[in-house]
């Protein structure tokens, strides 16, 4: 009996590396810490309606994301256009809120997955099928190169074991890896360091999602957009659905997380509430549902130096693995990426080169995608 390829990480890198090997003729153990699959991939459904709430990443570029785009409509899924239509909200330090007849619009324009992002996990998870065995609540605790593969230390609910695999791909953040995860032999302590100095993408970031009856700001000619230089949402957009019949808010938190932490969750939702009302009227006190989903506490997301959101898009590049591990062992996830790394379509490119890896490692065969080539994003 032949080895398994092992796949830790079932987030949005990880899920497309295992549909990639799949697709390939190869199956694959897919090994998530936390009880569900997706990662920073997170969808919250409110009602009984199709539409859901992104937690997590939101948006996609079509014009800059090509493999997310093409992936999308492989998959049967719709995708639509960010709403800007109307005015733009702006509120000073002293809560006063100021309106703009137009607002402000994203180049390339940004597209949203009708349904959440969670519709593209699921869709890629439902065509694994039997080909992958999926552990959930399952943590990595170390690795061992081995003569004939890597031998990965696992912890379960029933205590801990090993598994042999002839070839591994790891989508954890780099900090996560350098942090959590002994290897034997060891990696070099330049790369280490590395590792520990590459930012999490949306590891200390906060959002803040608010539902309700109608999409009310419309109804007053504005679009939804809004900027605060008081807070604690520094920048809030509509997060409805393709026609406005289930209407949302989103909110990016800019205050710090250790403030967040020390108020907790339930007074930043009111405060969050509190400022939306001065910004968009008395009607934005009484939503739905809403939530508060803090990133920078996630374990399996953020590490100490994430607790920061970060203020510009970083550039990341391709993953290094030194010898000996470089024939066994192959690093995704989207801050692996070296054109989109932070965006989803940077977890997508990150599967494909580890993928690549992997096959011409074991079979001298390079890997076939009908996804459309990288496209290099300006800068």
């Amino acid at each position: 009996m032949s080895l398994p390829i092992v796949i830790i990480g079932a987030g949005l890198s990880g899920l497309y590396a295992s549909h990639l090997l799949n697709k390939a003729g190869h199956d694959t153990v897919l090994v998530e810490a936390r009880a569900r699959l997706g990662g920073r991939v997170l969808s919250h459904a409110v009602g009984e309606q199709g539409h859901r709430l992104d937690m997590g990443p939101a948006w996609f570029w079509p014009a800059m994301n090509p493999r997310m785009l093409a992936l999308i409509e492989r998959l049967g899924l719709r995708h639509f256009a960010q709403f800007s239509e109307g005015a733009l909200v702006v509120e000073g330090p002293d809560g006063n809120p100021q309106r703009r007849p137009t607002t402000w619009e994203q180049a390339p324009p940004s597209h949203r997955i009708a349904g959440g992002v969670q519709q593209l996990t699921e869709a890629l998870a439902a065509q694994l099928e039997a080909r992958t065995h999926i552990k959930l609540n399952t943590t990595l605790l170390g690795m061992k190169l081995r003569p004939h593969g890597v031998e990965l230390e696992l912890q379960d609910d029933g205590g801990r074991w090993q598994q042999l695999a002839r070839q591994v791909i790891l989508t954890i953040p780099p900090r996560l890896l350098a942090q959590d995860v002994p290897m034997i032999p060891e990696w070099p302590q330049a790369l280490m360091a590395d590792m520990k100095r590459t930012s999490t993408w949306m590891a200390g970031q906060a959002k803040f999602l608010a539902a309700y009856a109608t999409p009310f700001w419309r109804e007053q000619g504005l679009s939804g957009t809004a900027v605060s230089h008081r807070g604690p949402l520094s920048e809030i957009h509509d997060a409805s659905d393709s026609t406005g019949s289930q209407a949302a808010l989103f909110g990016l938190v800019g205050a710090s997380s250790d403030y967040r932490r020390a108020i907790g969750p339930e007074e930043l939702k009111r405060q969050s509430l509190a400022q939306l009302t001065r910004m968009f009227g008395a009607a934005a006190a009484h939503p739905l549902w809403s939530e508060v989903q803090d990133w920078a506490w996630e374990p399996h997301t953020a590490t100490a130096a994430d607790q920061r959101p970060l203020a510009y898009h970083p550039s990341y590049r391709r993953a290094e693995v030194p010898a000996p591990w470089s024939s066994r062992l192959w690093l995704a996830g989207t801050e692996r990426s070296p054109n989109f790394g932070g965006y989803l379509g940077g977890a997508l490119e990150a599967a494909e080169l580890a993928v690549e890896g992997v096959l011409i490692s074991t079979e001298g065969q390079a890997l076939e995608t009908d996804l459309t080539p990288t496209m290099q994003r300006d800068t």
